[in-house]
């Protein structure tokens, strides 16, 4: 599946969300396993609600993608399960000149 940037906006999400670099271990993380917020956090030493926000972002921008399943034990709960969306994500200099286009610049020439 291609990640469709159809806007600056969509440029800025994708950009955003690979500009960092604990958001860029996460997604080789998730590209290994599937895996939950907790253990995301665990493996990487942070607060859980620190996980949940980068987390937040990487789906924002539609590198990854969450879904919830029920668990058991000890009692009936949803969890959200984090993976790696199938994607491929090409921004080019075509890609640029349509952005640009589409928002009105001209050269001035």
């Amino acid at each position: 599946m291609i990640l469709k940037v159809e806007s600056q906006e969509d440029l800025v999400k994708v950009g955003r969300a690979l500009a960092n670099p604990l958001r860029v271990r996460m997604l080789l993380m998730l590209t290994l396993e599937s895996t939950f917020i907790q253990d995301i956090a665990q493996r990487l030493h942070i607060p859980y609600a620190l996980a949940h926000m980068h987390l937040k972002i990487l789906e924002e921008a539609g590198l990854i993608e969450g879904s919830y399943i029920v668990e058991e034990k000890p009692r009936p709960h949803l969890r959200k399960v984090y993976k790696v969306r199938d994607f491929r994500l090409i921004i080019d200099r075509n890609l640029l000149l349509e952005l640009s286009q589409r928002s009105g610049y001209h050269t001035g020439q």
